[in-house]
């Protein structure tokens, strides 16, 4: 059985947060008939935003890693895997050049446009929607970037891989009382440092009703640095072994064992800085449900960014259907169906052929996506469409410019690679 360095493991263990482990032990220690048995390959096969098919082995490429709310109950209550909503979205970049892996955390409730059924939602849905496509299709629209992959994984594996590791040392920041993952009995765990199983774990990073969708975000970072920092020690990695046949009941993919294997070697070395980011925006309500409204100055940034680990051209604000979505609305809306025709790229002007009727949402929001938010929160209310918005040509594309305040990659040692948040 190839076997490949321990240096990926870890890697891996970081990009896939709350998938973290499981993903990187296919990398580290399955066969290339293992990870084709979890290869599922999605509709998409080239990005809308690409002008051609990416090669791991020549690009900088993007993967887009799922977590999704899949169990063994939920399936036997007639679930799909396609149907479940995404707990975690972690949209992450490989540049080649700089030996760098950059993790952008998106959270559940970030209002997005879904193209699958033409109107804004939470993001969290257009897994459930149109499945990986709907989900790569969603994350495109919100952060102007190509995904060229997805690996998704369901919280079952997230829960064996914590208890194979013997629990996750981690300092619990309030009393948390959450369902647990067969959804039939209650996790309690109180505020303070416990070494977490993996239904507790679990909890931690999928609990939103103490403080925020943005705060679940930095408990998901905090979470990994904890897992990294128990699977470097060597006795851990010693216990792994079990683990493989988890990853191929509970793993889906679109990447090709050659895909794999080329990110493997080619982020072997312990010269690898990995960044890790955040969407950031403000809570709102609209007819009782929460959503998370993204800043549209934040994803321009973010934007940016990516695009030069990807090396593709710099994008400005008027580049986003955020953007014409805002100056059509005021606002983003929900369940307003929208096409190329009523937000046209440039103007945002509304073609009066088209309505813009309030359409019932495909997935309605269950009793934990209505949980009670803060009172000052501010209320999303239905606008009348404006007639006219500024008429401003969209700025022409320019080759992206250095960051000047980028935090400068540092040599790691040998067990761990470098990790800068921002």
């Amino acid at each position: 059985m190839k076997r490949f360095p321990k240096i990926v493991l870890l890697l891996m263990s970081v990009i896939l947060m709350i998938l973290p482990v499981v993903f990187g032990l296919m990398l580290y220690l399955e066969t290339k008939g293992a990870i084709n048995d979890s290869f599922l390959d999605s509709k998409k096969s080239k990005s809308s935003l690409r002008d051609k098919p990416v090669d791991p082995s020549l690009d900088h490429v993007s993967v887009l890693f799922l977590g999704v709310d899949d169990s063994n109950s939920r399936r036997k209550g007639g679930q799909k895997a396609n149907q479940s909503r995404t707990d975690a979205m972690i949209y992450t970049t490989f540049n080649r050049d700089k030996k760098q892996i950059r993790m952008v955390s998106i959270p559940r409730d970030t209002l997005s446009y879904i193209p699958a059924v033409k109107y804004y939602d939470k993001i969290t849905h257009a897994h459930a929607i149109d499945g990986p496509k709907g989900s790569m299709e969603s994350v495109e629209s919100t952060l102007n970037v190509p995904v060229d992959y997805y690996a998704r994984i369901n919280m079952e594996a997230f829960v064996e891989v914590v208890d194979e590791l013997g629990g996750i040392e981690y300092d619990v920041p309030f009393n948390l009382d959450e369902p647990n993952t067969e959804d039939k009995g209650r996790i309690k765990v109180k505020k303070g440092k416990h070494n977490l199983s993996g239904d507790e774990a679990l909890a931690v990073v999928r609990s939103r009703k103490q403080d925020s969708d943005l705060e679940r975000g930095k408990r998901q970072m905090q979470m990994i640095k904890a897992i990294i920092k128990k699977a470097q020690k060597t006795n851990s990695i010693n216990k792994l072994d079990d683990l493989v046949k988890i990853v191929g009941k509970n793993a889906k993919h679109n990447l090709s064992f050659e895909d794999i294997q080329t990110l493997a070697t080619s982020y072997s070395s312990s010269i690898v800085t990995i960044k890790t980011e955040q969407v950031t925006g403000t809570d709102a309500n609209f007819n009782g449900s929460y959503f998370f409204n993204p800043d549209l100055e934040n994803l321009v940034k973010l934007s940016n960014k990516l695009r030069k680990d990807l090396d593709l051209p710099k994008t400005n604000k008027k580049q986003f259907m955020n953007y014409l979505m805002t100056q059509t609305y005021g606002d983003l809306m929900p369940y307003i169906e929208v096409t190329k025709k009523s937000l046209k790229q440039g103007n945002g002007q509304i073609n009066k052929s088209d309505s813009a009727d309030t359409v019932e949402p495909a997935i309605e929001p269950d009793s934990q996506e209505s949980v009670q938010q803060p009172s000052e929160q501010p209320s999303v209310q239905q606008p009348e469409p404006s007639a006219e918005v500024p008429q401003e040509a969209p700025s022409q594309e320019v080759p992206q410019q250095a960051q000047g305040n980028e935090a400068q990659s540092g040599i790691p040692n040998e067990q761990q690679p470098s990790i800068e948040t921002y």
